[in-house]
C-alpha cells in the first residue's frame, strides 16, 4: 500500500525507526519531513494520506499542529508518535481530531494503528459521498417536484396529501393550502376511486411494485379532467412503505379524440346513426341474450323506394338531406332503447330492443311506415318516398347476425318488388329475390360475351395540377334494364361466386386499355377495385403477375383499391403484403367509414388512403367534414402514406384541400368518369392533363 506521508519529526534517528516499523508492516509510502512551523503549513496538503508527529518540536506541539491542520480544513489522519505522553495531553489530542497516539517504545502498534487511521477516513469519506449524492439527489427531486410540467404529489398510506406541486394545483384549480387539506378520495371522480385505490392496496401488499391507471379527477370548478397516473411507493429500510409519490398527466384532450375517433368508426357520418359494425354488434349481442333467456325478437331492414330519383334529379346534396329527414324520423318513432342504424346507401335497419315478438315487431315497422308518409321539405322541393321493409325473426329465421340480415334483406326485395311496404321473410320466398337473380344471370352472361364497359376517372396531384393516374370503374348498359350503376349489381357479384369473374374481366380490360395508352405515350398508373372475395383468392397475386407480364407491363403500373372492412380479413393480410412485394400499389378506398381499428395502417404495406367523398364534399362549407379531413390527411403523412380526396365537386373544395397539403384528388369537378375515346380527348384538351407521371413508386408522401 503506497502513502502520501508528512513527518513532524527533529530527530532523524527517530524518523528512521518510525519509517523501518512501517516499511516491516508492509507500507510503501513517499515521506516529508518537516521540523519548524513554517515548513509544516506548506506541506500541509489535502492529497496527504496520513501525517505522523512527535510530540513536541522546536517550534510548537502536535497539539497546534492538530489545530493546524483543523484551520486548514483537512480530514487527514493525525497520528502522535512521542517519547511520552500524559493523559492530560492525550485527552487534548483526541479532543482536537488526533486519530491515535502511541509511544516510540511501542512502535510495534504503528502499522495497525495507521490501518485503522486510513480505513476510518475511507469510511467517512464514503458517507460524506453517500450524503452529498443524497443531497444531490434530493436537490434534483425538489426542482423536479416543484418546477415540473406535470402534476405531482406525495401521498400518505391514508390518501392524504402530504405536498402537491404547483402543476398539479394548476391542473386542478386548487391552492396549495387547499390541496393539502383534501384526500385522493375527496378529489377523484366516484365512478373511477376504487379502481386506482385496489391499485393502491396491492402495491402495499407487495403484489405489484408500481402501477399506471387513467382516471377522473374533479377540478375545484366541479369539471372532471382525465389523467394518467403513474404511482409507486417509498420505503424505507425495513421495507417498510412510507408514502407513496404519483406523477398525474392531463390526457383529457387525448381521452376526447380517442372517443371521437371511436364514435366516428362505429357512426354514420351524415346522420349520427350507428354504422354497420356497431349494429352487427348489437345484433350479436341481442342473438346472445336471446340464446340464454330462450327468447324471441324481429329485425327489421329497409331501404327508401324512390332514393335515386331524389339524387339524379336534385343533387347529391339534397340525398344526403333527405338521408339525415329519415333518420331522424326514425329516432323519432323508435323508442330509446331501440337501435336504428344506417347500413349503407339509402338502406337502415333497426333492431327493437326489449325482445320484441313478431306482433311488436310489425306494429314498430306500421309506425314507421306511418312516419315516413308526410313529404320530406328539401329546400324549396316537397318530396314523397317511401319505404320498403324486410323483417326476419330470431330464431325462426336464422341463429346468426349475417343469415338473419340475409334474409331480412330478402324480405324487403320481396317488399320493395310487390309494394306492400312491408314483407316478414318466409323461406318460399326465393332466397335472392327474382329480380336480383335475373340481373346476376344476366350479369354471368354480360361478363362471358364482355358487355360491361370501363370507365376512367382521373387522378390529379394536387402540388402540381397534373394527372398521375386514373381509376377503373365498371359500368353495365342494361339491353332491356337501361343503366345498372354499380350498386345495383357489385353488391350482388359479391354475394356470388360472379366476383372472381368480374374482377378478372376488370383488370384485363383495365390492363389492356393501359397497355394501348402507354403505347401512345401516355405513362398513367391505373387503379382497380378489388372485394373482400377477391382478397381471399390465393391465386390472386400470380394471376396479377401473369396478367401484367403478358402485356409486358411493370407492376408498379397498377394500383388495387381495397376498402376499409375488407383489408381486415383474414387473407387479406397475406394477399396484400404479396401484391405489395410485387411492386403493386395498395390503396384504402372509402377510409373513414369502415373497421374500426387502425392498427393495419402500421403493419400493412399501405401506399395510399382515400377519403370517403362523404367527408370531401361539403368540408368547404360544413366545418365538422373539414375537421375530419383534416387529421386523417396529418395521420396519412405522419405514416408517410399517400392521402387521396375523393367526390371532389367544386374549386372551394379542391383550394381548401391543396392548402390542407392533400396529396392528390379525384372527383366531378375534375372530371367525370369516361369511356376511353373520351378521356383521350380530355388528355389532349384539359388544363389538367400531363403526360408523365408526378411521383415514381416508393416516395414518401409530403409532411
Amino acid at each position: 500500500m503506497s502513502l502520501r506521508l508528512l513527518m513532524l519529526e527533529d530527530r532523524a534517528a527517530d524518523a528512521e525507526l518510525v519509517m523501518h516499523e512501517l516499511k516491516s508492516a508492509g507500507f510503501d509510502f513517499s515521506v516529508k519531513r518537516v521540523d519548524n512551523r513554517e515548513d509544516y503549513a506548506a506541506a500541509l496538503d489535502p492529497q496527504l494520506d496520513i501525517i505522523l508527529a512527535d510530540y513536541s518540536l522546536p517550534q510548537f506541539n502536535a497539539i497546534e499542529a492538530l489545530k493546524m491542520r483543523n484551520d486548514a480544513g483537512l480530514e487527514v489522519p493525525f497520528i502522535i508518535v512521542s517519547g511520552s505522553i500524559g493523559e492530560d495531553v492525550a485527552v487534548a489530542a483526541i479532543q482536537n481530531g488526533a486519530a491515535d497516539y502511541l509511544l516510540k517504545d511501542r512502535l510495534t502498534r504503528l502499522g495497525p494503528a495507521v490501518r485503522q487511521a486510513l480505513d476510518q477516513k475511507a469510511m467517512r469519506d464514503e458517507q460524506a459521498r453517500t450524503a452529498r449524492e443524497l443531497a444531490e439527489s434530493q436537490e434534483r427531486f425538489r426542482r423536479v417536484f416543484e418546477e415540473g410540467a406535470v402534476g405531482m404529489a406525495i401521498i400518505d398510506l391514508d390518501y392524504r396529501f402530504i405536498d402537491v406541486n404547483e402543476a398539479l394545483c394548476q391542473m386542478l384549480g386548487y391552492l396549495r393550502e387547499e390541496m393539502l387539506a383534501l384526500t385522493v378520495k375527496d378529489v377523484s371522480h366516484p365512478d373511477d376511486y376504487d379502481v386506482a385505490a385496489d391499485l393502491f392496496q396491492r402495491a402495499l401488499a407487495g403484489e405489484i411494485p408500481s402501477y399506471r391507471v387513467e382516471k377522473r379527477y374533479i377540478k375545484k370548478t366541479g369539471e372532471h379532467v382525465w389523467v394518467q397516473l403513474s404511482s409507486s411507493l417509498v420505503h424505507d429500510e425495513q421495507g417498510q412503505a412510507l408514502y407513496a409519490i404519483g406523477v398525474l398527466q392531463d390526457v383529457t384532450e387525448r381521452r376526447r379524440a380517442e372517443q371521437e375517433l371511436q364514435f366516428l368508426a362505429l357512426h354514420d357520418t351524415l346522420t349520427g346513426l350507428p354504422n354497420r359494425s356497431l349494429f352487427t354488434d348489437r345484433l350479436q349481442h341481442a342473438i346472445s341474450v336471446a340464446t340464454r333467456e330462450g327468447s324471441s325478437f324481429g329485425l327489421l331492414v329497409m331501404d327508401m323506394d324512390r332514393f335515386k330519383e331524389v339524387n339524379d334529379s336534385l343533387g347529391h346534396h339534397a340525398g344526403d338531406q333527405l338521408l339525415q329527414q329519415v333518420a331522424a324520423r326514425l329516432r323519432g318513432v323508435l323508442r330509446e332503447f331501440d337501435t336504428v342504424s344506417r347500413l349503407g346507401g339509402d338502406e337502415f335497419g333497426v333492431l327493437p330492443g326489449g325482445g320484441a315478438l313478431l306482433d311488436g315487431t310489425v306494429r314498430t315497422t306500421g309506425k314507421i311506415l306511418a312516419a315516413m308518409d308526410m313529404p320530406f321539405n328539401l329546400g324549396e322541393a316537397k318530396v314523397d318516398v317511401g319505404l320498403s321493409i324486410g323483417i326476419a325473426q330470431f330464431p325462426e329465421h336464422g341463429n346468426d347476425a349475417e343469415t338473419l340480415l340475409r334474409r331480412a334483406d330478402v324480405a324487403m326485395y320481396v317488399a320493395k318488388r310487390n309494394k306492400f311496404g312491408y314483407a316478414i321473410y318466409s323461406p318460399e320466398q326465393d332466397e335472392h329475390s327474382a329480380t336480383r337473380l335475373a340481373i346476376m344471370g344476366e350479369m354471368r352472361q354480360a361478363i362471358r360475351q364482355r358487355q360491361l364497359a370501363l370507365h376512367y376517372q382521373p387522378k390529379i396531384e394536387l402540388r402540381t395540377g397534373r394527372i398521375y393516374g386514373v381509376e377503373a370503374l365498371v359500368r353495365w348498359n342494361h339491353p332491356e334494364r337501361g343503366h345498372l350503376s354499380p350498386d345495383q349489381f357489385v353488391p350482388l357479384a359479391e354475394q356470388s361466386d360472379l366476383m372472381t369473374a368480374l374482377a378478372r374481366w376488370v383488370m384485363e380490360e383495365s390492363l389492356d386499355q393501359l397497355q394501348k395508352w402507354r403505347a401512345m405515350g401516355l405513362d398513367l398508373k391505373m387503379a382497380i377495385n378489388l372485394s373482400a372475395g377477391n382478397l381471399h383468392e390465393v391465386s390472386l397475386p400470380d394471376d396479377i403477375t401473369e396478367l401484367l407480364a403478358h402485356r409486358g407491363l411493370p407492376a408498379d403500373c397498377l394500383m388495387v383499391e381495397i376498402t376499409e372492412s375488407a383489408i381486415m380479413a383474414a387473407q387479406a393480410d397475406k394477399t396484400v403484403r404479396r401484391l405489395s412485394e410485387m411492386g403493386v400499389g395498395v390503396s384504402i378506398d372509402d377510409f373513414g367509414t369502415g373497421y374500426s381499428s387502425l392498427s393495419y395502417l402500421k403493419t400493412l404495406p399501405v401506399d395510399e388512403i382515400k377519403i370517403d367523398r362523404s367527408f370531401v364534399r361539403d368540408m368547404a362549407i360544413d366545418s365538422d367534414d373539414a375537421a375530419i379531413v383534416q387529421p386523417t390527411i396529418d395521420l396519412g403523412h405522419n405514416l408517410h402514406i399517400f392521402v387521396v380526396a375523393e367526390g371532389v365537386e367544386d374549386d372551394a373544395t379542391l383550394k381548401m384541400l391543396r392548402m390542407l397539403g392533400c396529396d392528390y384528388a379525384q372527383g366531378y369537378f375534375i372530371s367525370p368518369p369516361l369511356p376511353p375515346a373520351e378521356l383521350e380527348e380530355w388528355l389532349r384538351t384539359s388544363p389538367w392533363a400531363q403526360r408523365t407521371p408526378t411521383r415514381p413508386r416508393g416516395a414518401v408522401a409530403r409532411t
